[in-house]
């Protein structure tokens, strides 16, 4: 029987980022605690079919059919959060069997990867209708800016991806003591690869041409098509690997690009979901990507330099800001030029080893074991609780 803590690691697969970041700090808490029990829920295995239909269905269709109505909504939420009682009301309704779950009620420590999940959880640390969260609340913020929706009043600790991020969570009223800068977590493979070749070889890459490795996060979100498109329509020695996730659709429309590609493009590996993303990156010379906050995370801990497609309008954009002003990744004004400047960054070394070199120094390898020995403090650590400053810092954050 295990005499360690119990840990539960809460996420949302609304895309495929918050549960990668879940599963990093998890493997990274049974590394620091081998006898901890650590267990991973899914908010929405147990969510009514109304309320995924409703809010992660038609989030998705949102931001692909009207981005500039998402990113409004993203501006006018933040600093404080807006959060009207009916919208509670709908989250606790949808998500009932998440809140009652006996797995949380009898944790040790709850460490949270997305933000509906810690709105819920945060209501539950000070619920008084019988089912009070008794265990320390741990927030991970899976984008570069720290969205007032995630900053939620009752968590014992936010972790946060930057000092640049702390500093705009104090500004929205978190007391700093319970602010941590652990980095966007990220599985320790990215960035362990010390031999590029052999990585090329155990993947059965081409050893002595450049690589582009295309990706769109877990649902092969953003303008990769016409992107791609771009690259297969001019001669280049280059190899492409795309990578579609979970995006059948895509990845058929991919595979006719490469067969139909012009005389001298280059040549083109199309993937659907893998599990070796690591082993990709540490192979590629260049990443061509939405600024997702998790993708980007391990590409800069993979040190690889990136060309950014077209961001969504609110987090998306502020990642990219961020990157951009790092110097490890640019970003052309449309996905065709993307395609385009895919030729002319992997032909000029100098540029790129400088993308390179800042996406180096902006990488936090540590992330995920930072982040989980800041959680696992929460369990043995006090923490100093000041809930009546923040809940008139955040006013829009009331008890249960």
């Amino acid at each position: 029987m295990t005499k360690g803590p119990r840990v539960v690691l809460c996420t949302a697969s609304v895309g495929h980022g918050h549960t990668q970041a879940a599963i990093a700090i998890g493997d990274a808490i049974r590394a620091a605690a081998p006898d901890a029990d650590v267990r991973l829920v899914e908010a929405f295995d147990t969510a009514s079919s109304w309320f995924i239909r409703g809010y992660r269905d038609a989030y998705l269709a949102a931001i692909a059919r009207v981005p500039r109505l998402s990113g409004w909504m993203y501006h006018w939420s933040d600093n404080p959060p807006r959060r009207a009682k009916s919208a509670r009301w709908l989250e606790r309704a949808g998500l009932r069997r998440f809140v009652a779950d006996e797995v949380l009620h009898n944790a040790d420590l709850v460490v949270t990867t997305h933000f509906l999940c810690a709105r819920l959880l945060s209501d539950l640390r000070i619920a008084s209708n019988g089912h009070h969260l008794r265990a320390p609340l741990a927030v991970c913020v899976t984008d570069q800016h720290p969205h007032g929706i995630w900053l939620v009043p009752n968590a014992d600790c936010i972790l946060v991806a930057s000092d640049a991020a702390r500093h705009a969570a104090i500004e929205a009223g978190i007391l700093p003591h319970r602010i941590t800068v652990s980095g966007i977590p990220t599985a320790p493979a990215f960035g362990s690869f010390t031999d590029p070749a052999a990585v090329r070889r155990a993947l059965n890459l081409p050893e002595d041409r450049p690589i582009a490795l295309v990706c769109g996060g877990g649902l092969g979100l953003g303008a990769i098509e016409p992107s791609v498109a771009a690259m297969l329509a001019r001669p280049s020695n280059a190899h492409i690997v795309v990578v579609c996730g979970h995006n059948p659709r895509l990845k058929s429309r991919i595979e006719q690009l490469a067969l139909d590609r012009a005389p001298n493009a280059p040549t083109c590996d199309v993937l659907g979901f893998t599990k070796r993303m690591p082993e990709f990156m540490a192979a590629a010379d260049l990443m061509i990507g939405k600024p997702g906050g998790l993708t980007t995370a391990e590409a800069v801990a993979s040190g690889l330099p990136m060309i950014l497609l077209k961001p969504l309008p609110g987090q998306e954009e502020l990642n990219a800001r961020n990157l951009i002003a790092s110097g490890a990744a640019i970003l052309p004004p449309n996905p065709i030029a993307a395609g385009n400047a895919v030729a002319e960054l992997l032909a000029d070394q100098a540029v790129l080893g400088k993308m390179r070199a800042a996406a180096e120094q902006t990488r936090r390898p540590n992330s995920a074991a930072l982040a989980a020995s800041a959680a696992l403090s929460l369990i043995s650590l006090p923490i100093q609780r000041d809930a009546k400053h923040e809940r008139a810092c955040v006013p829009h954050e009331h008890a249960v």
